[in-house]
Protein backbone atom coordinates (compact mmCIF):
# COMPACT_ATOMS: atom_id res chain seq x y z
CA UNK A 1 0.00 0.00 0.00
CA UNK A 2 1.59 2.78 -1.09
CA UNK A 3 -0.03 6.74 -0.63
CA UNK A 4 1.14 10.37 -1.67
CA UNK A 5 0.31 13.40 1.05
CA UNK A 6 0.15 15.43 -1.42
CA UNK A 7 -0.28 18.80 1.09
CA UNK A 8 2.52 17.53 2.87
CA UNK A 9 5.22 16.83 0.16
CA UNK A 10 5.40 13.34 1.27
CA UNK A 11 5.30 9.37 0.46
CA UNK A 12 3.97 6.86 3.11
CA UNK A 13 4.52 3.35 1.99
CA UNK A 14 3.13 0.64 4.33
CA UNK A 15 3.88 -3.08 2.88
CA UNK A 16 2.11 -6.14 4.58
CA UNK A 17 3.29 -9.71 4.63
CA UNK A 18 1.50 -12.88 5.84
CA UNK A 19 3.09 -15.58 6.33
CA UNK A 20 1.44 -19.13 6.12
CA UNK A 21 0.88 -19.49 10.41
CA UNK A 22 -0.76 -16.03 10.17
CA UNK A 23 2.17 -13.93 10.63
CA UNK A 24 1.58 -10.77 9.13
CA UNK A 25 5.14 -8.60 8.81
CA UNK A 26 4.46 -5.02 8.55
CA UNK A 27 6.81 -2.60 7.36
CA UNK A 28 6.24 1.26 6.85
CA UNK A 29 8.46 4.18 5.27
CA UNK A 30 7.82 7.79 5.45
CA UNK A 31 9.62 9.65 2.86
CA UNK A 32 9.81 13.79 2.75
CA UNK A 33 10.10 15.86 -0.19
CA UNK A 34 12.07 18.96 -0.35
CA UNK A 35 9.71 21.42 1.52
CA UNK A 36 10.61 22.44 4.65
CA UNK A 37 8.13 20.99 7.06
CA UNK A 38 8.22 20.91 10.79
CA UNK A 39 9.39 18.17 13.02
CA UNK A 40 6.53 15.23 12.98
CA UNK A 41 5.51 14.51 16.99
CA UNK A 42 5.34 10.74 16.14
CA UNK A 43 6.16 7.93 13.91
CA UNK A 44 3.92 4.74 14.00
CA UNK A 45 0.84 3.28 13.39
CA UNK A 46 -2.68 2.41 15.36
CA UNK A 47 -5.09 -0.46 15.70
CA UNK A 48 -8.40 -0.96 17.79
CA UNK A 49 -8.56 -4.26 19.59
CA UNK A 50 -11.45 -5.79 21.90
CA UNK A 51 -11.44 -4.47 25.44
CA UNK A 52 -11.01 -8.63 26.64
CA UNK A 53 -7.20 -8.46 26.05
CA UNK A 54 -6.56 -6.76 29.41
CA UNK A 55 -3.33 -8.28 30.39
CA UNK A 56 -0.05 -6.74 28.63
CA UNK A 57 2.93 -7.79 28.82
CA UNK A 58 6.21 -6.57 27.59
CA UNK A 59 10.52 -6.56 27.35
CA UNK A 60 11.43 -3.04 27.46
CA UNK A 61 11.76 -0.23 29.04
CA UNK A 62 9.88 -0.29 32.29
CA UNK A 63 7.50 -0.19 34.48
CA UNK A 64 6.44 2.94 34.72
CA UNK A 65 6.39 5.33 31.34
CA UNK A 66 9.58 5.94 29.19
CA UNK A 67 10.00 8.55 26.12
CA UNK A 68 13.40 9.43 23.98
CA UNK A 69 14.36 11.88 26.50
CA UNK A 70 13.01 10.50 29.49
CA UNK A 71 14.18 6.70 29.69
CA UNK A 72 17.06 6.47 32.05
CA UNK A 73 14.84 5.67 35.16
CA UNK A 74 12.97 2.82 32.69
CA UNK A 75 15.21 -0.26 32.97
CA UNK A 76 15.24 -2.81 30.41
CA UNK A 77 13.14 -5.92 31.60
CA UNK A 78 10.05 -7.96 30.86
CA UNK A 79 7.39 -6.25 32.88
CA UNK A 80 3.40 -7.25 33.28
CA UNK A 81 0.47 -4.47 34.13
CA UNK A 82 -3.09 -4.31 33.66
CA UNK A 83 -4.79 -2.50 30.91
CA UNK A 84 -5.50 0.45 33.01
CA UNK A 85 -2.05 0.40 34.89
CA UNK A 86 -0.68 1.38 31.62
CA UNK A 87 -1.84 4.65 31.14
CA UNK A 88 -1.25 7.60 33.43
CA UNK A 89 -3.87 10.61 34.38
CA UNK A 90 -2.30 13.70 33.90
CA UNK A 91 -4.31 16.74 35.00
CA UNK A 92 -5.27 17.67 31.29
CA UNK A 93 -5.39 14.46 29.35
CA UNK A 94 -2.64 13.95 26.91
CA UNK A 95 0.17 11.68 25.24
CA UNK A 96 0.88 9.13 27.95
CA UNK A 97 1.93 5.64 29.09
CA UNK A 98 4.44 5.03 26.43
CA UNK A 99 7.57 2.63 27.07
CA UNK A 100 10.66 2.74 24.98
CA UNK A 101 12.77 0.15 23.57
CA UNK A 102 10.40 -2.82 23.49
CA UNK A 103 11.79 -5.54 21.47
CA UNK A 104 8.58 -7.32 21.90
CA UNK A 105 4.46 -7.37 23.45
CA UNK A 106 1.86 -9.50 24.15
CA UNK A 107 -1.71 -8.62 25.08
CA UNK A 108 -3.74 -11.63 26.39
CA UNK A 109 -7.41 -12.10 27.54
CA UNK A 110 -8.60 -14.14 30.60
CA UNK A 111 -8.85 -17.51 28.12
CA UNK A 112 -5.23 -17.21 27.62
CA UNK A 113 -5.83 -16.53 23.77
CA UNK A 114 -3.95 -12.58 22.35
CA UNK A 115 -1.60 -11.19 20.43
CA UNK A 116 2.13 -11.15 20.29
CA UNK A 117 4.01 -8.13 18.25
CA UNK A 118 7.45 -8.43 17.57
CA UNK A 119 9.65 -5.26 16.89
CA UNK A 120 12.42 -5.51 13.63
CA UNK A 121 14.35 -4.47 15.64
CA UNK A 122 12.75 -1.49 18.51
CA UNK A 123 9.95 -0.35 19.03
CA UNK A 124 7.92 2.58 21.22
CA UNK A 125 4.33 1.40 22.41
CA UNK A 126 1.32 2.26 24.50
CA UNK A 127 -2.23 1.21 25.58
CA UNK A 128 -5.04 2.94 26.18
CA UNK A 129 -8.97 2.17 26.89
CA UNK A 130 -10.05 5.22 24.53
CA UNK A 131 -8.90 6.88 21.01
CA UNK A 132 -6.18 9.13 20.25
CA UNK A 133 -9.52 11.92 19.47
CA UNK A 134 -11.06 11.18 23.25
CA UNK A 135 -7.56 12.81 24.62
CA UNK A 136 -7.94 15.83 22.41
CA UNK A 137 -11.85 16.39 22.98
CA UNK A 138 -10.91 16.04 26.97
CA UNK A 139 -9.86 18.87 29.32
CA UNK A 140 -10.35 16.61 32.91
CA UNK A 141 -9.34 12.26 33.00
CA UNK A 142 -13.15 11.95 33.84
CA UNK A 143 -14.02 12.77 30.51
CA UNK A 144 -12.43 10.17 28.93
CA UNK A 145 -14.84 7.70 27.86
CA UNK A 146 -14.82 3.80 28.88
CA UNK A 147 -15.02 2.31 25.74
CA UNK A 148 -15.18 -1.37 24.80
CA UNK A 149 -12.37 -1.63 22.58
CA UNK A 150 -8.69 -0.51 23.60
CA UNK A 151 -5.82 1.81 21.43
CA UNK A 152 -2.66 -0.36 20.75
CA UNK A 153 -0.58 2.27 19.12
CA UNK A 154 2.97 0.81 17.65
CA UNK A 155 5.72 3.34 17.11
CA UNK A 156 8.71 3.35 15.77
CA UNK A 157 9.94 6.60 17.84
CA UNK A 158 8.63 9.85 19.53
CA UNK A 159 9.50 13.58 19.74
CA UNK A 160 10.43 14.09 23.58
CA UNK A 161 8.73 15.59 26.17
CA UNK A 162 11.10 18.48 26.99
CA UNK A 163 10.28 20.31 30.18
CA UNK A 164 13.66 19.80 32.06
CA UNK A 165 13.86 23.07 33.87
CA UNK A 166 9.73 24.04 33.79
CA UNK A 167 7.23 22.60 31.65
CA UNK A 168 7.40 25.26 29.02
CA UNK A 169 10.80 24.07 27.89
CA UNK A 170 10.73 23.04 24.20
CA UNK A 171 12.28 19.28 23.77
CA UNK A 172 16.47 19.46 22.89
CA UNK A 173 17.47 19.87 19.06
CA UNK A 174 18.46 15.54 19.50
CA UNK A 175 15.11 14.49 20.38
CA UNK A 176 13.42 15.95 17.53
CA UNK A 177 12.17 14.13 14.49
CA UNK A 178 13.51 16.49 11.91
CA UNK A 179 15.07 13.56 9.45
CA UNK A 180 13.55 13.26 6.21
CA UNK A 181 12.82 9.48 6.03
CA UNK A 182 11.65 7.28 8.64
CA UNK A 183 11.10 3.70 7.99
CA UNK A 184 10.33 0.24 10.29
CA UNK A 185 8.78 -2.42 10.64
CA UNK A 186 7.28 -5.21 13.23
CA UNK A 187 5.75 -8.83 13.12
CA UNK A 188 2.30 -9.50 14.47
CA UNK A 189 0.92 -12.88 15.64
CA UNK A 190 -2.33 -14.22 17.46
CA UNK A 191 -1.95 -16.87 19.60
CA UNK A 192 -4.25 -19.32 21.58
CA UNK A 193 -3.97 -20.83 24.83
CA UNK A 194 -2.85 -23.83 24.09
CA UNK A 195 0.55 -21.90 22.30
CA UNK A 196 3.99 -21.42 24.29
CA UNK A 197 4.24 -17.59 24.45
CA UNK A 198 7.97 -18.42 25.09
CA UNK A 199 8.50 -20.53 22.11
CA UNK A 200 6.32 -18.09 19.95
CA UNK A 201 8.59 -15.39 21.07
CA UNK A 202 11.57 -17.02 20.15
CA UNK A 203 10.27 -18.31 17.11
CA UNK A 204 9.09 -14.84 16.22
CA UNK A 205 12.26 -12.85 17.15
CA UNK A 206 14.48 -15.25 14.62
CA UNK A 207 11.78 -14.83 11.76
CA UNK A 208 11.13 -18.71 12.07
CA UNK A 209 7.89 -20.23 10.87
Amino acid sequence: IQSRINSLDADCETSYKIDGNCDIVVSNKLIYGDKDLPEMPRFGMQMGLPKEYQQIKWYGRGPHESYWDRKTSAAIGVYSKLLDEMVHDYIRPQENGNRTDVRWMTLQNSKGEGLLVVGLPLLNVSVWPYTQQDIENAEHPFELPKLTTITLNIDYKQMGVGGDNSWGAKPHEKYLMKDKKYSYGYRIRPFSSEESIDDLIKTSLTGNN
